[in-house]
């Protein structure tokens, strides 16, 4: 388990899965939709619709990115 800042600055608690998904997407710090195996995509997707995670275009793809996390928890 995991807590992090979300967009409006609440807090989440994220399990080990998407906490993964998280911290892949922290360190690439842009994560192509294409490159993501289905159940990536399934977290991604659900970390998406709780604003763990933005979505953004970046030339011709899409992908997963982070809220800036700026204050250590």
């Amino acid at each position: 388990m995991r807590a992090i800042k979300c967009k409006n600055g609440t807090l989440s608690i994220i399990n080990r899965d998407e906490s993964a998904m998280f911290n892949k997407v922290e360190f690439n710090e842009f994560v192509d939709v294409n490159t993501l195996n289905e159940r990536e995509q399934f977290i991604a997707d659900d970390l998406y619709k709780r604003n763990v995670l933005r979505k953004v275009k970046k030339g011709e793809s899409i992908g997963y990115k982070i809220h800036p996390q700026k204050e250590k928890l």
